[in-house]
């Protein structure tokens, strides 16, 4: 994971004083997001002696991994935010990011469900069969106590259709082993599509905040130049004064 951007670095006594200021509209019946885990913002807050109020101890650092939260960090049990929230435009594209995610997560749960039908149905056929096979043997069993001394032709069609009934139990048996061995296989593949999806919105988070941090200090820095470029025209009374003391006003706002 990316380390935090530099810009917004802070340290933990401006961290608390942050939350401090949030932490009474924020917190929600100590229910806290979905989190990731961040080497750079982890473990127990021991910087001071404050502690949860539902379960007397020291609470922990997290940072959010759910809907337009990701990335954020906050203090739990209780949530209690550690930074603002984002800009709407990354708050959007965080909504957008996670749809994405869930359609594509639904699709699987449905292909899921889907073949644990068709296994089932395989289950109760295997079931069927084996009944029918019991069932076979045991009339086998008594026409031969009924008829013993019935001609060997016979009894060799009998033992052939035995056989074929056990290959073919056989071969259900095994369809089915393979089935479930098939379906470990898909769920393996499904946990890494996951994981490498939440690595990929954390990426693109990450991508979208620096990107917007460049865009705040380019705008800051031409800001500062057309200052100073107004500062000179009225220096050396250069164009209408009152025209560029609007001016001036205009660009000194925020």
């Amino acid at each position: 994971m990316p380390s935090w951007p530099n810009s917004n670095e802070t340290s933990d006594a401006d961290d608390y004083e942050y939350m401090d200021e949030y932490s009474s509209m924020q917190m929600e019946y100590f229910q806290t997001p979905n989190t990731v885990i961040d080497p750079s913002f982890s473990g127990l807050v021991v910087e001071s002696d404050r502690k949860c109020i539902l379960h007397r101890q020291r609470p922990g650092r997290f940072v959010a991994f759910e809907g337009t939260d990701t990335g954020r960090r906050f203090i739990g049990c209780a949530t209690t935010w550690v930074d603002a929230p984002w800009p709407v435009i990354l708050q959007r594209c965080l909504t957008k990011l996670w749809d994405m995610y869930h359609e594509e997560n639904l699709g699987r749960v449905q292909e899921k469900e889907a073949h644990e039908i068709e296994v089932g149905k395989l289950k109760k056929e295997l079931d069927s069969l084996a009944n029918q096979y019991s069932q076979l043997v045991d009339d086998v069993s008594k026409l031969f106590d009924y008829q013993d001394g019935k001609k060997s032709h016979d009894m060799d069609y009998t033992s052939q259709a035995i056989n074929e009934l056990k290959e073919k139990k056989h071969q259900l048996v095994e369809q089915a082993k393979i089935e479930v061995q098939m379906e470990k296989l898909k769920l393996k593949k499904e946990q890494r599509c996951i994981l490498q999806s939440q690595a990929d919105i954390i990426q693109n988070t990450w991508k979208a905040m620096k990107e917007i941090q460049v865009e705040r200090y380019l705008l800051k820095e031409e800001k500062k130049k057309l200052e100073h470029v107004i500062s000179e025209l009225l220096k050396v009374g250069h164009g209408c004064k009152e025209k560029l003391d609007k001016i001036k006003q205009v660009v000194m706002e925020e």
